[in-house]
């Protein structure tokens, strides 16, 4: 039966109508491409990030995505327009280059994210009141103020600096690390405590959570909102009364000013302003996008009742929980295409259902191992501090001279050539041209502390696998995942276990620089003839004789070059160990990255390249069995020829 005229004209207008409807409710991004965020690099910014991020995806259509890094980057970044959004500008912190980029035009200040933002001195409650349920009895109940502190320096005790006590500062390169380095000094705690500055903001919550799960003292810069102040029952120190005027000009003249104590800080959201110009609905979003400290702090506490979710999961929750609030930033249009059923679950390749997540168990077994074996990885820590301390003042204390020539020295008798000492030398002598001589120092003595545990470790595991075939098959995985295991994964729990400074920074640059020289002396011992060993052994020769006397001599140009392996290696793990304040060179390379100071990254990673060349060919020269050896006269017969050479 054929339709009639009548219902051809009734369905023509019903697929009009919802065709319109469809159209309506689409939404189309005023954004042609992904809108990017700035990732910094704590919890408060991650969560605002991801909830600003749902809101633009499902209520605006439009496609997101965040780089990280650390905060004066981000902010050159956002200048330039490689980002689009950072949704935590603490204007009090960043005062110089943020207010640059407003006077070039290339930024706009979007308004107020929550204007409560704290800041401070803590210390554990416990420490001041006891904690009758962990059986902590209070060590400092008269610890109120900064002007306290001398009396309890010792019970903050810096293992590295045993007669003064441990304040853990703001991050290095931060305005808030001058700001607490010129409170320090000012409130007379030079003589009572050393300023130890973390590389990031990871690294110093570790500490404090470590230190709070042991129940020992610590004494620590902090912020808010963050999960480290809401999970854990911190004290804050009183300072001098905050006053405008006072605080202004103690940031202006930081050297002299008496401080105060830090101000609530106005924290604002910042965009690029070409971005923000040709997107003028999303702009207006983030103008109104307002919180406040306590809310921010209970949002941020999901992630510690629900230890397997991310930042993006506490973001939903909040979406879900608290319509209230984030319905006042957007159209009601926008706000009925959040959430619901417009959520779509992320399309998994895996099927869901044999999904298996083991992060929240590996949390609760590191936290309840810190709690019990906490102090016993202590004790080992100080004892290798011991070492590295010994070493580094060894070094401190010879002439520069002597240490140019005690390297010279080694070089000619490893090289055999009289020029090769000269060149390590001049490359030495450059580093302290640099002003970094006693970085270097520092830096050295870690590296040999790390080679000196890889190799008492090393050779003998080499040896042990060369000699037994199946050991080898069994250890050549963890061999494998040593080296590709990124060194922040075993940085975490060893900051747990020995805190910050020297010893996890020598923990982790063993585990990293280690199999090489495990495989390499593996495979130097392995293809010494049989008949070297065959000959020894019908001359009545033991087994431990054999080793010592014709394998290992025969297999050293291959363990040389597991040594030069793994001295390169440690030496590659300087910044790293910079992060978590193992000072040296790295820790200059790492403040030249925060503040964008390319000339002291530049200067610190020349001095680091000086001793990687120097020792690279040291060692490869100790790996060669017969060096040619040249004579004084004859090294100096050739200089003479190639100055008389036309083409010299």
């Amino acid at each position: 039966m054929q339709s009639s005229p009548m219902y051809k004209f009734l369905f023509l207008t019903l697929g009009l109508f919802f065709g319109s409807a469809g159209v309506a409710t689409a939404q189309t991004c005023e954004i042609d491409r992904p809108i990017i965020f700035g990732g910094l690099d704590w919890d408060s910014n991650t969560f605002h990030t991801e909830v600003a991020r749902i809101i633009l995806e499902e209520g605006y259509g439009c496609e997101t995505d965040m780089i990280p890094g650390s905060t004066l980057p981000l902010v050159t970044g956002l200048g330039r327009g490689d980002i689009d959004v950072l949704m935590e500008i603490w204007r009090d912190n960043l005062v110089e280059p943020w207010q640059a980029a407003l006077a070039k035009g290339d930024v706009v200040d979007l308004g107020i994210n929550f204007p409560d933002a704290v800041q401070g001195w803590y210390v554990p409650r416990y420490l001041v009141e006891g904690d009758a349920a962990r059986g902590i009895e209070p060590l400092a109940p008269t610890l109120k103020s900064v002007f306290d502190l001398p009396r309890y320096a010792s019970l903050f005790r810096d293992p590295e600096v045993p007669d003064k006590g441990r304040f853990y500062n703001c991050i290095l390169g931060w305005q808030c690390e001058l700001l607490n380095s010129a409170k320090l000094r000012a409130y007379g705690l030079e003589s009572h405590f050393t300023n130890f500055r973390p590389g990031t903001g990871a690294a110093l919550s570790a500490a404090i959570a470590s230190a709070y799960t042991r129940g020992q003292p610590i004494l620590s810069y902090y912020w808010g909102p963050t999960w480290v102040l809401g999970a854990y029952d911190m004290v804050k120190l009183e300072e001098p009364p905050y006053s405008a005027d006072a605080w202004q000009a103690f940031s202006d003249n930081l050297a002299s000013a008496p401080p105060t104590a830090f101000p609530d800080v106005e924290v604002a959201i910042g965009a690029n302003t070409v971005f923000s110009e040709n997107a003028p609905q999303i702009t207006a979003f983030l103008r109104a996008y307002a919180t406040n400290n306590e809310l921010v702090s209970t949002a941020l506490a999901y992630l510690q009742t629900h230890p397997e979710a991310s930042a993006r999961d506490a973001a939903r929750a909040f979406l879900d929980l608290r319509p209230d609030v984030w319905r006042q930033w957007v159209p009601e249009d926008v706000a009925a295409r959040i959430g619901g059923s417009n959520v779509l679950a992320a399309p998994s390749a895996f099927p869901e259902a044999w999904h298996f997540p083991i992060n929240g168990v590996v949390n609760t077994w590191i936290t309840e191992f810190v709690a019990s074996y906490g102090n016993y990885f202590e004790a080992l820590g100080n004892r290798v501090l011991t070492v590295i301390l010994a070493v580094e003042s060894g070094l401190e204390a010879l002439p520069w001279w002597l240490v140019l020539l005690l390297v010279a020295l080694i070089g000619y008798h490893a090289t055999g050539h009289v020029l090769a000492p000269f060149g390590f030398a001049a490359a030495l002598f450059l580093v302290g041209v640099l002003g970094l001589w006693e970085l270097a120092m520092q830096t050295l003595a870690l590296t040999f502390v790390s080679v000196g545990v890889a190799m008492m470790l090393g050779i003998p595991l080499g040896v042990l696998l060369a000699k037994f075939p199946r050991l080898r098959r069994v250890s050549l995985p963890a061999l494998d995942a040593m080296q590709t295991l990124p060194s922040f994964v075993y940085l975490i729990p060893a900051l747990m276990l020995f805190g910050l400074g020297k010893v996890p920074a020598v923990f982790a640059t063993v585990i990293y620089a280690t199999p090489p020289l495990i495989r390499l002396t593996d495979l130097g011992i392995r293809l010494v003839a049989d008949e070297f060993t065959e000959v020894a052994a019908d001359l009545g020769a033991k087994k431990w004789q054999r080793l010592l006397n014709i394998e290992l001599p025969l297999a050293l140009p291959n363990v040389m070059a597991g040594i030069n392996q793994t001295i390169m290696m440690a030496l590659s793990m300087v910044v790293i160990a910079s992060m978590i304040g193992a000072r040296g060179l790295g820790e200059q390379v790492l403040l030249g990255i925060q503040r964008l100071d390319v000339g002291q990254g530049f200067t610190a990673g020349l001095a680091i390249v000086a001793l990687a060349v120097v020792f690279d060919r040291i060692t490869q020269a100790y790996g060669k069995r017969n060096p040619k050896r040249t004579s004084l006269s004859r090294a100096f017969r050739r200089v003479l020829a190639g100055l008389r050479s036309p083409t010299a």
